[in-house]
């Protein structure tokens, strides 16, 4: 079901998330995991085959709930609120998926995502790890 185009969207879809995110942390100031991620540059790893990388500087980790969808537009049920894992089915304007998001430490964690978007599936695994402190310039999210 993965193919690099799709896995290039997603990526695309994280930084468009990352960078809107706001509105969504805002209404939901209580995922227990996600407020264990520590703030800063982090590097996203695709788990599978031919793993790609990517570096973000994320402020609110609380954004990633809504992986490649639009926030504004989006409708949320959290599933799982824990210590070590925040899981979400959201419903967006043509699209709709579940985000699960398991916090090992404060400094590393697992994205996976699947769903709908534009009528196209997709699941996508990540492993994220922090490597610092956010460098001046980067793009934060």
């Amino acid at each position: 079901m993965k193919n690099r185009n799709m896995v290039r969207a997603s990526l695309a879809g994280i930084a468009l998330v990352l960078g809107g995110g706001l509105a969504t942390a805002a209404a939901n100031p209580a995922l227990v995991a996600l407020a264990r991620v520590e703030r800063g540059q982090w590097q996203l790893k695709e788990i599978g085959t031919n793993p790609e990388t990517r570096t973000l500087c994320i402020r609110d980790p609380r954004v990633l709930i809504h992986y490649g969808h639009d926030v504004a537009q989006c409708q949320h049920t959290v599933t799982v609120n824990d210590a070590n894992a925040t899981a979400v089915h959201y419903t967006c304007q043509g699209s709709h998926g579940q985000t699960t998001v398991k916090v090992a430490t404060p400094r590393s964690f697992n994205l996976d995502t699947q769903g709908i978007i534009n009528g196209a599936p997709f699941e996508d695994s990540f492993e994220a790890r922090y490597i610092g402190a956010c460098t001046p310039g980067a793009r934060v999210h």
